[in-house]
């Protein structure tokens, strides 16, 4: 097990070499971090249903069945401010569609996995 210090280390030496500063890098980090803390209701809205679609190849049939246009949705790795971000556009761009997934379709059976009743119990049903 590796935490990637090395390739981080190497990457760094990289973006340097071309001008990056890895002062600004690791300011949008943060910032990205803030901002998910500040929103602890989406981001436990992603976290449930990412957790429905994550381990189960049944739910992700049923996903791609009812929206077949739709890419799956993106795995997250919490070091890398980018991933949080296209997470967060993907939730936003298909929230309905992913919503009424969850919420409709019959594969979605609450009593059958507790993330299926968290992410189910996370959507809003109306939105004023």
């Amino acid at each position: 097990m590796t935490d990637c210090a090395a390739t981080m280390c190497v990457v760094g030496r990289s973006l340097q070499e071309h001008g990056c500063n890895m002062i600004y890098m690791h300011a949008l980090h943060l910032v990205a971090e803030t901002i998910r803390h500040c929103f602890l209701e989406v981001d436990a809205l992603i976290a449930s249903s990412k957790k429905v679609f994550l381990k189960s190849p049944k739910h992700l049939h049923a996903f791609h069945s009812r929206c077949p246009n739709i890419p799956e949705p993106p795995q997250p790795i919490l070091i890398r401010w980018e991933h949080g971000w296209r997470q967060l556009f993907y939730y936003a761009k298909y929230f309905e569609q992913i919503k009424a997934v969850i919420l409709e379709s019959l594969e979605f059976n609450p009593n059958e996995a507790g993330a299926i009743k968290d992410s189910q119990t996370k959507f809003p049903r109306h939105i004023c």
